[in-house]
């Protein structure tokens, strides 16, 4: 199986720098400051004539990932419209106010994708028992989860990480968090199949395209 590099993009522009560089597929997102939100309409038109496979974020604002009504509605809408554009997936995630999977809500998001490829992300690393959390998602048909092992950075998560990979659970387990060129050889030597970053030399920092290319050599060529 050839590994994939995800990268987090914030800009049409940025992904089309990424898939220049040897990115195998982006994360879209708007709202850098608040760590990803879901990006407007025109990004999306934009980025839907890209080579690699785009898949947008949908999360209404930053902070918790315990929404109002109003603001899950939006969330359905939102799903709709990627899907309306020929978006193939989604990335997401939604926990009750005990930080657990709400699995009811989770559902009626995967509903609205009808169909889509769904991918649960790092609020996953707010559960409690992350494993238990993983056969949830597995349970409910979704495809992957995007992870630091529950802490600041993948490479300070990577015990967890690779317990949950050797689940071998129907979910994929995707590293993501401060994964760079320095760190990235563990995390594939764990078992991660697909690894995801921002590419970035801080957190606010502009793509930097010369450091997709040397992840996307580690990540192709490491045996």
């Amino acid at each position: 199986m050839s590994r994939i590099l995800e990268i987090c993009c914030f800009s049409v522009e940025s992904a089309r720098r990424a898939q220049a560089a040897g990115a195998d597929r982006i994360e879209l997102c708007a709202g850098r400051p608040e760590g990803g939100t879901t990006p407007s309409y025109g990004m999306l038109r934009q980025a839907s004539d890209l080579e690699i496979p785009v898949a947008p974020m949908v999360r209404p604002r930053g902070g918790d990932f315990t929404y109002r009504n109003d603001e899950f509605a939006a969330m359905l809408t939102d799903i709709e419209l990627i899907r309306e554009l020929g978006y193939q997936t989604v990335v997401t995630g939604i926990l009750n106010s005990d930080l657990e999977i709400d699995i009811p809500k989770l559902q009626e998001l995967m509903e609205a994708g009808d169909g889509l490829n769904f991918v649960f992300h790092r609020a996953f690393d707010l559960l409690d028992d992350p494993e238990n959390g993983l056969q949830t998602l597995a349970e409910l048909g979704v495809d992957r989860v995007l992870t630091s092992g529950g802490e600041p950075d993948a490479p300070h998560g990577i015990d967890r990480i690779a317990q949950l990979i050797k689940m071998d659970t129907s979910v994929t387990v995707m590293p993501g968090g401060g994964v760079r060129p320095n760190n990235v050889v563990p995390l594939l030597e764990a078992g991660a199949q697909e690894v995801h970053s921002s590419a970035t030399t801080d957190p606010i920092g502009a793509l930097d395209d010369n450091m997709v290319r040397e992840l996307a050599a580690l990540v192709h060529d490491t045996a």
